[in-house]
Parts: C-alpha cells; sequence; structure tokens
C-alpha cells in the first residue's frame, strides 16, 4: 500500500473519531490554595517595617497588614499593642491598621435579600428556627446554592434565629472564607396528589463568602445590615483611649504654659497634642505635613461615623466635641501659619 494511500485511511478513521469531551476545570481544582498564617517572623519583620525611616516602607507596611485578613488575625495586632516595646509611629500605625480593618474592610457578604419577619410561606409543613430567604442577588454567592423559600437555621453549627444573628455570623468572616449552611427547602412538586406535593429536605450547602462592597453595587433594594458596627466602632474607640492617647516615647509637658495639654478631657485629643508638641519640637518621626495629613483621614473617619444613624446619644455628643477640637488642630497645623 502506497504512502498516500495510508495517509488518506488515517484521515478518515480520524473524522469518525469522536472528539472526546474536553473537562472544565473543577471549581475546587481551580480555586487558589487558602491563605496560610503569617509567620511570627514574618509579622515581626512587618511591624518592624511601620517604623522604618522611609515614610513608603512604612505606608506599604501599613496597608500590607491592613489588607492581611487572615494572614494576621486582629487578636494579634492587639496583643502587638499590649505586649508594649513599640514606637510611638508603629503604635499609631497598628491602630490605623485595626480602624481600617473594623470600620472600612469589606466584610463577607452571601447576596440574599431577608424579609423583616419570619412569616411562614404558604404550605409550609415545617416550623422551626431561622432566616427565610425571600431573594438572591445575581452575581453573588447564593445565587448558585440558596433558593427564594430556603429557611437558614444554623451557620457552622450555630442555631440563627433573626436577620441580625445571620448578619453578625457573616460579617465576622472575610471575603473567601468557606461557611457551613444548615437549610430547610419546602419545594411543592406539580401534578401529584395533594398530600404529595409538598417536600422537605434538610439540606448542608457550602458557600465561599462575596464582599460586602459587591453587595452594595448590586443594587439590592435593602441596605446591607451591619449590626456589630457599633460594637467594632466602641472596640476601636477603647484601643485609642488606651494605647493612642499617652505616647510612651514623649514626656509629659512641665512648662505650666502648657496647660491646655493637661487639662483636655479626650484622651484621642491629649494624645495628638503631644504628638504635635514633639512634632515642633523636632522630637517626633514624623513631619508636620504628615502629621496635619493624619488628623485629617481622622477628622475624615469621625464625619463618617458621625454620618450613621445608629449611635447612642451620649456617644454622639463624645464624637461630635472631638471634631469640632480636631478640625481646631487641623487648622493650627497649616504651614502657612506660624507657632
Amino acid at each position: 500500500m502506497s504512502f498516500d494511500m495510508i495517509t488518506l485511511l488515517l484521515v478518515i478513521l480520524l473524522q469518525q473519531a469522536p472528539l472526546a469531551p474536553v473537562q472544565a476545570p473543577s471549581p475546587e481544582s481551580a480555586a487558589p490554595p487558602p491563605t496560610a498564617p503569617m509567620s511570627e517572623d514574618e509579622y515581626t519583620t512587618l511591624v518592624r517595617q511601620l517604623d522604618s525611616p522611609v515614610w513608603s516602607e512604612r505606608e506599604a507596611a501599613t496597608m500590607r497588614m491592613a489588607r492581611a485578613n487572615i494572614e494576621v488575625p486582629i487578636g494579634r495586632i492587639e496583643t502587638s499593642l499590649q505586649e508594649g516595646g513599640l514606637s510611638l509611629e508603629q503604635v499609631m500605625r497598628l491602630l490605623r491598621v485595626m480602624e481600617i480593618r473594623l470600620l472600612h474592610a469589606a466584610r463577607g457578604a452571601i447576596g440574599i435579600q431577608m424579609p423583616l419577619n419570619q412569616a411562614g410561606v404558604p404550605g409550609d409543613l415545617v416550623r422551626v428556627s431561622g432566616v427565610r430567604v425571600s431573594a438572591v442577588i445575581p452575581g453573588l454567592p447564593a445565587e448558585k446554592v440558596l433558593q427564594p423559600g430556603d429557611l437558614i437555621t444554623h451557620i457552622d453549627d450555630q442555631p440563627i434565629s433573626n436577620r441580625e444573628d445571620l448578619a453578625r455570623i457573616v460579617q465576622r468572616h472575610w471575603p473567601g472564607d468557606l461557611l457551613r449552611f444548615r437549610v430547610v427547602r419546602t419545594s411543592t412538586r406539580p401534578g401529584e396528589q395533594e398530600a404529595e406535593r409538598s417536600r422537605t429536605e434538610y439540606l448542608e450547602l457550602e458557600i465561599t463568602l462575596g464582599s460586602t462592597d459587591d453587595l452594595r453595587r448590586s443594587g439590592g433594594t435593602q441596605s446591607v445590615l451591619d449590626p456589630a458596627l457599633v460594637d467594632r466602632r466602641q472596640r476601636l474607640i477603647a484601643l485609642y483611649e488606651q494605647y493612642g492617647a499617652v505616647p510612651s516615647m514623649i514626656p509629659a509637658p512641665l512648662d505650666p504654659n502648657r496647660i491646655e495639654l493637661e487639662t483636655e478631657a479626650d484622651p484621642m485629643i491629649r494624645g495628638i497634642l503631644r504628638q504635635l508638641e514633639a512634632a515642633r519640637e523636632g522630637r517626633y518621626t514624623m513631619t508636620m505635613a504628615q502629621l496635619r495629613t493624619q488628623m485629617i483621614q481622622k477628622l475624615t473617619s469621625l464625619e463618617t461615623a458621625l454620618l450613621e444613624g445608629d449611635l447612642p446619644e451620649e456617644q454622639r455628643r463624645i464624637l461630635e466635641r472631638r471634631r469640632v477640637r480636631l478640625q481646631e488642630l487641623i487648622d493650627s497645623a497649616d504651614p502657612q501659619r506660624r507657632w
């Protein structure tokens, strides 16, 4: 048989042979490996860089810690503050990291709408405690896992009974975390006898969390529920009062003309006054311009907090007084002014 004849037969056989289906990678194989906690040496190096003589290195280390939600737990940062031995620059930057983590970082979200009440659905044969899914939001994780009408009873083995329970548990986690949901699903099958139509399933489902930023951008009719925001804000205030008020590297002023500092009631403002005094005398690690920028950032955070409608009245008064006083100090640090 000639070479041309053999080639022709091979071509015919290949055309008749069925093509093997191309398998798309499974979500498990395509998913990146889980992020491991940061080693102690890496963490120590990062904290040391917070006090680098190079400003860009200090900023890079601050942002790295602020974004390392899984690698560096919040409790680890609080332990560093408790142990002490840090410069004022390191303390203030760690507090800034805590502020970003507690108030500004995107938190976990699943992408559902929940009714304000927990009334059952028609034909529901199950009466158990939980949160009913009234709708799933397109483009968010719940869309492929949950269905309207599902009743979520547990998250990671923790029972939930209302919207606030669900939001608190989910938002304690970060985008990308995997949570286990227990769900009661009641479905109706058409074309059968009345008594056989309803079917109740008890499901164990897993959802990889999305982001509250995506949830806000989804344009849903409900606002993002964050019942733990007040608690997180109080936690941050307590940290500033405990660690940021009296920097250990700056001695208390002895000059009687500095009575303003000694009589200042607000601990955060008292700490800022000490920083300003040290900056004027050249004893501080930040320039006056950098310190003024930091104060402007704090003012922005205060104004954001005051826009929230769920603040207790006493806390609102404290923050309002702090905002006014901080604006005065920012104006006094204007480089166009003379000291």
